[in-house]
């Protein structure tokens, strides 16, 4: 446990000096942007030292495989996020167990949270790269600002939004990404006159181009901990 906790601070500390340039490109405060520890098929043990490293907010994107987590560390230990893919049947575990569910994709998913009165904190989910594969929300402010306005009237709170970056290693295409993003955001919390202060963008591959963009949170799994285990 030792050893991990060596790599996982030396890690942090690496992504943290690309975060704090970033911010410094683009006229920002570090600590404006906030690092998640995304644990996906790591042991507990893993949340337990990122936790010992001071990270506070883990991420899971497997909801059963997380909730067994969360009850060996701890709830009360962390702030876990629900980062995937949700289907409706796993909702009712997905409130129980975490604190934020950050990839809400479609509006069936909002009514069902709101059906367990849930107090769940919420991120909706864009497609903001276009590619088939990925889920979320199209990206256009007017579907985003129905979808939000329904989610408020239910009675959630959402926070903001969540996207991955293409694929590709197009650094011009995974910028302009994360900027659409925040665009919409712009556009939808105006329009909606609703603080929308989360933007989750950028991960081990494309973190310090998010914070470029407006990230308030970056997702890092295998930066912090290498390859997952599979």
């Amino acid at each position: 446990m030792d050893n991990l906790i060596d790599v996982i601070r030396l890690n942090l500390q690496s992504a943290s000096e690309e975060i704090d340039k970033a911010a410094a490109l683009c006229g920002r405060k570090p600590d404006e942007i906030s690092i998640m520890a995304v644990t996906k098929t790591h042991p507990a043990e893993y949340i337990q030292a990122a936790l010992d490293c001071g990270l506070r907010h883990i991420g899971e994107n497997r909801i059963t495989e997380g909730g067994r987590k969360i009850r060996e560390i701890g709830r009360e230990k962390a702030v876990f996020h629900a980062i995937g893919v949700l289907h409706r049947k796993e909702v009712r575990q997905a409130v129980r167990d975490f604190h934020w569910i950050d990839a809400v994709d479609r509006i069936e998913i909002v009514r069902e949270i709101a059906s367990r009165n849930s107090d769940t904190d919420l991120l909706f989910e864009v497609n903001t790269s276009g590619e088939p594969a990925k889920k979320g929300f199209i990206p256009e402010s007017a579907v985003l600002q129905e979808a939000v306005g329904e989610a408020l009237a239910l009675g959630l709170r959402i926070h903001g939004f969540l996207t991955v970056g293409p694929l590709s290693g197009d650094v011009k295409a995974r910028r302009a990404s994360f900027k659409m993003l925040r665009e919409l955001r712009d556009s939808v919390a105006l329009s909606l006159k609703q603080e929308l202060p989360v933007l989750s963008m950028g991960m081990s591959d494309d973190f310090a181009e998010a914070v470029l963009e407006g990230s308030t949170i970056v997702r890092l799994g295998r930066r912090l901990f290498g390859e997952r285990i599979r």
